[in-house]
């Protein structure tokens, strides 16, 4: 499978890769986080694809945010290390 493209960011703000990046090391154990993104197919398969890559963070949901559908949630939480 290739890997999907970057979803291109806003001058000024954080790429997706250090925001996954960031949360797998911000997150305690056991703890949950979300993942707040577009509702686009280009953001939802690249952020499902990064995480594949934190075998740690654990999705435990994902799905629009609210009725509007522009915003599409995923909650992950911190597993045990693998290493």
């Amino acid at each position: 499978m290739t890997e999907p493209k970057e979803p291109p960011c806003p001058p000024g703000r954080r790429p997706h890769r250090d925001r996954v990046r960031e949360i797998d090391a911000m997150l305690q154990e056991g703890k949950t986080g979300a993942i707040c993104i577009d509702n686009t197919e280009e953001h939802r398969v690249w952020y499902l694809h990064e995480l594949k890559k934190y075998p740690c963070l654990i999705i435990e949901f994902q799905g629009d945010l609210d009725k509007t559908g522009t915003v599409y949630l995923i909650k992950v939480r911190k597993g045990p290390s693998l290493n």
